[in-house]
C-alpha cells in the first residue's frame, strides 16, 4: 500500500501536464496489492503464477512510467526504485513465472 500512496503522490505532481500518464499510473499501482494478495491466497499453483505475473507486470508498469516522469525532488525515480525493489521481493517470495502460459 505504500508503493501506491507513493504512486499517487507522484501522480498528482504530474497531473496537469501528464494526465494519462498519471491516471495510467495511479491504474497500474492499485493492482499491485490486489494481485499480490491474490497470489498470496491463491489454493491452485497456476493461479498463483498467473497472479504473480500480473503483479510483476503491474509493477514493471508502475516503475517504467514512474522512471519516464519528472518531479521535483525525484520523487518519481524513488518510486521506480522502491517498484523494482520490491519486484525482487516478488520474485524471492512468490518465485518466477517461468513458462507460463497465459
Amino acid at each position: 500500500m505504500a508503493l501506491a500512496k507513493a504512486a499517487y503522490a507522484v501522480a498528482e505532481e504530474v497531473a496537469d501536464r501528464e494526465p494519462e500518464e498519471a491516471r495510467l499510473l495511479r491504474k497500474a499501482a492499485v493492482a499491485v496489492p490486489a494481485r499480490l494478495a491474490e497470489a498470496l491466497s491463491a489454493d491452485e499453483p497456476i493461479s498463483r503464477a498467473s497472479d504473480t505475473s500480473e503483479a510483476r507486470a503491474a509493477l514493471d508498469e508502475v516503475a517504467t512510467r514512474a522512471g519516464r516522469l519528472p518531479t521535483r525532488e525525484g520523487s518519481s525515480r524513488e518510486l521506480a526504485r522502491k517498484a523494482r525493489a520490491l519486484e525482487r521481493s516478488v520474485v524471492l517470495v512468490l518465485g518466477t513465472t517461468e513458462g507460463l502460459v497465459s
